[in-house]
């Protein structure tokens, strides 16, 4: 069922989101030719190149802003306002739907950033070298990561999946704060607010208190003698570490926001 409610998911973001992917990508085009224009004496060339390089600066805007408000008004909506009362009565578990609207969110999310990397690569073709700065970029690769670059590649493998997850907790806590909002009688917009700073307050509270302890002198001894003696091992196992952090803290916000949606939600 998990798979069923994906690609209702999926279906409603590309329905939102295609045409503007699709825009973003057809203005760092036009913005590839014109983009010259900035430099030209001629004022009309000026004109054009700074009005079509507006236009694609407020639809790359206007790209992130109203992927928030989708992922926000998907789960708010879907799940704790009037869709809430089909989707609850449908044959499947709480944490089904939640997962669903956390794969969709985070898939918009790197699609996006994806879209925007790809339409500046666009728009730099014109006036950047590719092909001498692409061999100049790989020579310095063998360079400084000669032997090491399966360690390179898994580094950079460790920093995706801790974005990814980052990514992920980040939304788990707005879907924790909504869930929470909603356990209030009235103004529940406000209280989701009240949560969420509550949340994070608490959140930045155990950080500091672990932080007392990393910044534990014994600890910092033994820390760079794991940098000094592990060397790439070092910093596999700080990226290890920042990672199951991460992971931990989206369990816990998942397990609470399934619990209230499972067990405490009230959507009169």
């Amino acid at each position: 069922m998990l798979v069923r409610l994906l690609k209702y998911d999926f279906r409603s973001m590309l329905k939102q989101f295609s045409m503007i992917w699709l825009a973003a990508l057809a203005l760092a085009l036009i913005n590839s030719f014109t983009v010259t224009g900035l430099d030209s004496t001629s004022f009309r060339g000026e004109t054009v190149a700074g009005i079509s390089m507006l236009v694609y600066v407020g639809v790359m805007i206007a790209m992130f802003v109203i992927a928030v408000i989708f992922v926000i008004q998907r789960f708010y909506k879907g799940l704790l306002g009037g869709e809430g009362y089909l989707m609850h009565t449908l044959p499947v578990q709480s944490w089904e739907l939640i997962a669903s609207k956390l794969v969709c969110a985070v898939a918009v999310t790197f699609v996006s950033i994806i879209v925007a990397i790809v339409s500046i690569l666009l728009i730099c073709r014109s006036f950047i070298d590719w092909d001498g700065s692409f061999f100049q970029f790989m020579g310095w690769l063998w360079k400084n990561f000669d032997g090491d670059m399966m360690n390179a590649i898994l580094v950079l493998a460790e920093c995706l999946l801790l974005l990814f997850t980052g990514t992920a907790k980040s939304y788990l806590l707005l879907y924790l704060a909504m869930a929470v909002g909603h356990l209030a009688h009235k103004n529940r917009a406000g209280a989701s607010v009240a949560a969420y700073i509550g949340i994070q307050a608490a959140c930045n509270t155990l950080i500091g208190f672990a932080g007392g302890f990393f910044n534990n002198p014994l600890f910092r001894l033994i820390q760079n003698f794991a940098w000094e003696s592990q060397g790439w091992g070092g910093l596999h196992i700080t990226l290890w570490i920042f990672l199951a952090y991460t992971v931990v803290i989206a369990a816990v916000y998942f397990f609470f926001t399934n619990y209230i949606l499972k067990h405490k939600l009230n959507l009169e």
